[in-house]
């Protein structure tokens, strides 16, 4: 039986990512804090964390961290339905990408947030999503790679398309010749962050050859994102649940109509998710496979196109 005192030092110490600010959090030395690694360390039989450069779990801490998170869990659900107005609501992070948050994962922020869950949603870029889940910083995450970390699972809940869009105003000043290798390597784009590798994927797959070297402006969130756009900053990708209703009413214009993006989602989750916990998943897969393109009647998955 792993001690939990020791346990929930060892996920303090991961938070904090050091053992004096840890300390401080659990108002005790940090050589108590120590002294409860080492021997919860020497209990399971594994080194749990990493010193140096910078504090970290270990594969083995990883697996100590997610099974931390699912007692905390299991504690709180259990309490909330002996005494529901006495405990606190149940912590659950969620890492999801900007995009998906400002378009079809909204609803089911709202309906978390209705439930007593006190929710944290940390936003990244979807490439990188999975980090926060590998770190045990989120319990779930929206993520664009299609392989799950060990102890976890990835299941596809969809694809999300992209339009490459312009206003009137910007396409009759730069690209009045339309996407152009020359005119695209002298004119702005505007990208979420230096993460971003949506933009570069687009312009592979348009002109066949990797375009790497281009004006970019960055605006790291998606309505900065769609208001530089607007305001005829540049020209980007923009998802289709955004960009449809502007190119409808004259206000964009979609500048590759028959190459758009589409970029398939994974919700990534524990293997073994206690009651709660599969609650939430089938509520975050449901609400995708409602929003996002699904795998044709014969069978093809959404890809890129």
């Amino acid at each position: 039986m792993l001690d939990r005192q020791q346990l929930e030092t060892f996920a303090t110490v991961v938070q904090q990512q050091h053992f004096r600010r840890a300390a401080a959090a659990l108002n005790i030395s940090p050589g108590a804090v120590s002294q409860r690694i080492k021997s919860l360390e020497e209990a399971v039989g594994a080194m749990l964390l990493m010193r140096e450069p910078m504090i970290a779990p270990t594969q083995a801490g990883e697996e100590i961290l997610r099974y931390i998170m699912a007692v905390r869990l299991l504690e709180d659900d259990a309490l909330q339905h002996i005494k529901p107005d006495r405990f606190p609501p149940v912590d659950f992070a969620i890492a999801v990408n900007a995009d998906s948050l400002a378009t079809w994962f909204e609803p089911v922020a709202w309906e978390l947030a209705r439930q007593h869950v006190s929710l944290e949603i940390i936003v990244d870029d979807q490439d990188h999503t999975l980090t926060a889940l590998a770190r045990g910083d989120v319990k779930g995450c929206i993520s664009t790679q299609r392989k799950p970390l060990v102890g976890f699972a990835a299941e596809l809940v969809g694809g999300m398309r992209y339009h490459c869009v312009a206003t009137p105003e910007f396409i009759a000043e730069h690209l009045a010749r339309g996407l152009v290798l020359p005119d695209v390597l002298k004119i702005p784009a505007i990208l979420f962050n230096r993460k971003d590798a949506l933009h570069d994927s687009f312009l592979a797959s348009f002109f066949r050859v990797t375009v790497g070297a281009y004006p970019k402006h960055y605006f790291p969130s998606s309505t900065a994102l769609l208001d530089a756009i607007h305001n005829a900053l540049g020209y980007g990708l923009v998802p289709a649940m955004q960009a449809e209703p502007l190119i409808s009413s004259g206000k964009f214009v979609n500048l590759a109509p028959a190459h758009s993006l589409v970029v398939d989602l994974y919700w990534h989750h524990w293997e073994s998710e206690p009651a709660p916990a599969a609650s939430i998943s089938q509520l975050v897969m449901e609400q995708a496979r409602r929003c996002l393109i699904q795998a044709s009647p014969e069978g093809d998955e959404a890809g890129n196109v």
